[in-house]
Parts: C-alpha cells; structure tokens; sequence
C-alpha cells in the first residue's frame, strides 16, 4: 500500500505545482498577512485566547499556529505557505490511500481513491488559497486518528495508543471546527469494524483501553469547548455578525433554512460528481431561501436526503465499510450543511475537502464491484484525465486579487459580494471607473449590502477628491460614515474632501475621529500632520508625524518630523531626528547636518 499512497502524494503534488506562483489573495490577507498572532509562534495567548480568523465565529489555533510558524521561518513570502498547503494536500491524499486499506479495501481500490481525491477539483479553493489550511490539517488529523484507532484496536488496545487518538483528535478541532464529527467517527468505527455491527457486543466491550480513548475523547471535547468560550465568548460564537450576504438562511425559520440547506446538500453532491461548473462564492443572491415545499430545490433536497439515508440503511446490513465511508461523508458534511444549526456561510466548496474522501472512497469501491480490476482503472484514469487539468486551470483563481474577482464575478454573476469584492479590488488599483460600475451592479442586487455601499461611496470619495470636486466628494464620504461609522476610512475621506475646501479646523476634526477609532491609522496620521503644516501648526504637524514615524517609519514621515521640528524653533530635535534618519537614508541631503 506504501506504493499507492506514494503515487496520490506524487500526482497531488504535480496537479497543484502552479499554484505555487499563487500571491496572498483575499481572505489571506487578513488571516495571514495582517492577524499579528499569524506572525509569532511563541504568541501562545493571541493564538489559544482569540478569534482565529478575525470574527467571532472561528476558532481554528493550530492553523494560525502554523501561519505564525511560516511567517516565522521565512517571513511573508506567499511560495512557502502554498508549499505547506501542497505538501499537506498530499500527505492527505497518501492518509486516505493507507486508512481505505486499513479499512478493508483492496490495494488497488485504496489506490484508485486516492489517486481521485489527489485530483479532485473541488479541493483547489482549499489547496490553491492559504487560509485553505484549515481543511487540509483537519481532514489530515481525522485521518490519521482513524488509522491509529484501527492499529490500536487490532493490538488490543494499549492505553498509549488510545491516549495518542484522543491527541490527534484534538489537534483536529483544534485546526477547524468540523473535526468535531471524529468523536462519533471513532466509537462508529469499532461498532462496525471490531463489533460486528452488534450494539450489545459495542456495549460489553466498553472498557480497558477503549474506555479511556472514548473518556479521553470527551475530555478533549470538553477541554476544547472551554477554549473556544474563552476566545469567542461562546460554544457557538456570535451568530449575530453573520451578515445575510454570508448565509441568508443564518436567520431564517427553520422552516426556510432546512429546506434551503437540503437544497444545498444536493447542489454539494452534483459538485462531488460533476466538478465543472466550481465558483469560491455561493453568497447571497446565488442561492436564495428556498420558501415554498413547492420549490424544485426543496423536493431535490428531501428527495437526495432520503437517498443517502436509505443507502445507508442498504449498506449497513450488505458492506460495512461502504457504511462506514458513507458516514464519513455524511457526519463529516452535516456539522457544516446548516440542516442542524446555522454557520457562518451558505455553502463553500472547501466544506467538501473531508467530506470528499468518503466520496472518492465510495466511488473507488462501486468501480471495483461493477467493472473488475481493469475496468476500475480505465474509468479511473479517464476521471484523473478529465480532473486534472481542470484542477491545474481552476488553481489559477487564486493567482492574485483581480483574477480572483474577475473568476467570482465570472462564475457568480447573482452574487453582490463576487461584485463588490471585484470593484474593491478595481479601486486599490486605480481604475476607479470600472470599480464604480461593478459596486453599482453590487448594491443593484442587495441595496442593504452596508459593508459594499461603505466601499463604494469610499471610492466615489477618492475619485472626488482626485479630480478636485471637493463638496462632492465630502457628501461621498458621509455616505461611507453613514454606512460604516466605527471604520477610520470614512472619515479620513472626509477630512481630505475639508482639506480641499480649506476648512482645516473640521479636517482636523475629521482626522482626530479616525484616530480615535484607530490610533495607528497611518493614512490618518499623514493627512492631520498635511494639514497641520496647511496652517503653519508646527506643533501639530510634529504631534502628528513623531507618532506615525512610531508606527509606520518611512523617509516620507522622517522628512516631515525633521521639517517641523526646524520650522517650529526645535533645532536640536530636528538634529537628533535627522541624525537617525541619516543612518536609515544615507543617500538622502535632506538630513544632512544644519551649517
């Protein structure tokens, strides 16, 4: 089997070798680049004691501890993290191949399984993006829990090695949240691997070692619950923030969101089968609430539902291993699926990366069974064929931010975030005309977007005040204020548009409330030192630069520190300044000694 696993690793491998050129896109940049606990491993309080993705809704630690590890090694350097996430892809890949054998597949069908979740396109949102890491250490963990159960069951249960599953598991939660789906994975798999499917033998058995892994099961369980209040306030976190573009079926009756999330339920599994028609967004209004038991969707959904309930029925008294890798797929996918309780987002393909190993694993087995060996493999081959090079041009979404807006807008058309996200990227780059039309097709489709009417009235903002229509663009940025009071943006836009109306007191004013909200702002912090020197306040100006050159040194805020030092009758604070800026920028006259 060593060989099987090694050929899923190696074909991993190459199918996401061009991802590797991928930049830090989207959600990384606010996950890895800007989270400080991402950048200090031996920050253990930010990384066990906080919100993991900036929210009150995600606790994943080993996975920031891992980013923090990377950023340690070899700084921000998007090569290396995508490396991590290959690497981990194929390690998965090679787990899956060993668990399948383990759990009674032929060498050949544990091969064909791996070989198709190596390849599998769904998995490149998880793969091909950093913050993807997540899956791949969890389903990593599960995995890997699952094999050292079955080795520590055949050898009779040694209490180190039901200690060492019980670690592993938590390592898993502890990477993402829907690991949580092991603790029933586990005493599932000896009721039908070790028990023979027979509940009174299950119970006789509950002692020894297999006692202590399902008590250390659950207090790993307990210990991580305990955690997870401590950084998010709650079990659950703060369901509140999540925003209808997120997951319209979040504050839905249940009446709505089940319906809705059986609907999903069979739009995940056409994704499994017949990955060609794959998007990174499925947010509001791709897939609006389903209200009627009329609705195509919700008779689809029950009608799928009922299928894999009676499959399992089916195949718990015909092959138990097909059983358990259909629970596998099942558990795994219903802590995400919102039948049960709401999450964070309506559907994301990356909830699929776990959830797929049951899949390929299923697939892997009923070819084997309906063709023989050599037909398994052709069919196989034909799949790898046909994935493959989808996989490597799907990989390409997440090269950089405007191709990762232009792929969202492109196979999310409905969505206002795919619309808002691509506009916000085409105002950071300047093209701020193409940025007004796709936010104007953003709030067309959700007018209550609040997030996307604060950026668009940003960017009407900027490219007022760029082209000097001053009152304009300070009604803009009231709009932004209005949208989004507690962001600084809005109001820096604000005192820039009073700035060019030379009402310098309420810049000042405007300037002095987004550094209120943000003290570090260093836009903020520029501008009230500009306007400052507008005045002549040296004082002021000098206030304002010592504090950016503390958080955001440049040549720029040295310049202007050493410039109202001198103009404010400070010479001798000019020079001690300037004699430090000459050791930073020796090339620059501007800090050489006064004659």
């Amino acid at each position: 089997m060593r060989a099987g696993a090694v050929a899923a690793a190696i074909l991993a491998v190459v199918v996401y070798a061009n991802s590797l050129s991928n930049d830090f896109v989207y959600d990384d940049n606010a996950v890895v680049v800007a989270n400080r606990a991402a950048h200090d491993p031996a920050d253990w309080r930010a990384i066990f004691l906080g919100p993991s993705w900036g929210n009150d809704l995600s606790y994943r630690p080993l996975t920031v501890w891992t980013f923090a590890a990377d950023f340690a090694l070899h700084g921000p350097r998007p090569f290396a993290y995508h490396a991590v996430n290959v690497l981990g892809h194929a390690g998965v890949a090679a787990a899956l191949v060993l668990l399948a054998a383990a759990l009674g597949l032929s060498p050949l069908a544990a091969t064909i399984a791996g070989v198709l979740f190596a390849v599998h396109p769904v998995h490149t949102e998880v793969v091909a993006n950093v913050v993807g890491r997540g899956e791949i250490l969890a389903a990593g963990c599960v995995l890997l829990a699952l094999l050292v159960q079955r080795r520590v069951a055949r050898a009779g249960w040694p209490v180190a090695g039901a200690v060492a599953t019980a670690a592993i598991y938590g390592a898993a939660l502890l990477a993402k949240e829907y690991s949580i789906a092991l603790a029933a994975l586990l005493p599932l798999a000896d009721l039908v691997f070790t028990d023979g499917r027979d509940v009174a033998v299950f119970a006789t058995r509950l002692r020894g070692g297999r006692l202590v892994l399902y008590g250390a099961v659950a207090g790993v369980t307990v210990a991580y619950a305990v955690l997870r209040h401590a950084a998010l306030g709650g079990i659950v976190g703060d369901l509140d923030i999540v925003v209808r573009w997120m997951n319209p079926a979040a504050a839905a009756p249940a009446v709505a969101r089940i319906p809705t999330a059986l609907g999903v339920q069979a739009l995940a599994l056409w994704r499994l089968v017949a990955p060609f028609h794959l998007s990174a967004d499925y947010s509001y209004a791709e897939i609006p609430l389903v209200t009627s038991i009329a609705d195509p969707r919700a008779i689809v959904g029950g009608l799928v539902a009922a299928a894999l309930v009676g499959t399992a029925i089916v195949l718990w008294r015909r092959s138990r291993t097909a059983f358990f890798w259909l629970s596998v797929a099942l558990l795994t996918y219903a802590v995400v699926s919102n039948v049960f309780f709401p999450i964070g987002t309506i559907f994301a393909e990356r909830l699929l990366y776990l959830p797929s190993a049951g899949f390929c694993v299923l697939l892997a087995m009923a070819l084997e069974r309906v063709g023989g060996g050599r037909t398994a493999v052709a069919v196989a081959a034909v799949a790898a064929v046909v994935w493959a090079p989808t996989t490597v041009l799907r990989n390409r979404v997440w090269h950089d931010d405007l191709t990762f807006g232009q792929a969202l807008v492109r196979t999310a058309p409905r969505s206002a975030h795919a619309h808002c996200t691509l506009a916000t990227t085409r105002a950071i780059l300047g093209d701020r005309s193409a940025a007004r039309r796709e936010f104007g097709e953003a709030l067309r489709i959700d007018p209550a977007d609040r997030s996307c009417r604060y950026e668009s009235a940003m960017n009407a903002a900027a490219d007022l005040t760029d082209h000097e229509q001053f009152a304009a663009a300070l009604d803009a940025a009231d709009g932004a204020i209005a949208a989004r009071p507690t962001r600084p943006g809005g109001y820096v836009e604000r005192g820039l548009a009073l700035r060019g109306l030379q009402r310098f007191d309420e810049a000042i004013a405007a300037f002095d409330e987004a550094l209120h909200l943000d003290p570090k702002q260093p836009d903020a912090l520029l501008d009230l030192a500009a306007v400052a020197l507008d005045k002549q306040d040296f004082a002021l100006a000098a206030s304002a630069f010592e504090r950016l050159v503390a958080v955001a040194p440049s040549q720029q805020a040295y310049r202007g520190l050493v410039y109202s030092y001198r103009n404010g009758g400070r010479a001798l604070d000019a020079e001690r300044i300037a004699a430090n800026a000459r050791g930073r920028y020796p090339g620059d006259g501007f800090f050489a000694p006064s004659p």
